[in-house]
């Protein structure tokens, strides 16, 4: 993954995908076509999963820190 793919929002690389499943599904699509879309579903499907740890790492630690604090 490139920095360039690092910066992209999670939103934007889940709406792209979902533009790529959507072309997949076209029974119109040509082969070669067809594998340069699943290579580039492959990597937003990276990027969203990298971004979904991340999210979680992020939560996980803002709970952990919540619940040692007294109030």
């Amino acid at each position: 993954m490139s920095k360039s793919d690092q910066s992209l929002s999670f939103s934007k690389a889940l709406k792209r995908l979902e533009e790529i499943i959507e072309k997949l599904e076209s029974p119109d699509l040509d082969l070669e076509d067809g594998l340069k879309l699943l290579e580039e579903g492959v990597t937003l499907h990276k990027i969203c999963k990298a971004k979904l740890t991340q999210a979680n790492e992020k939560i996980t630690k803002i709970l952990s820190i919540d619940s040692k604090d007294p109030k």
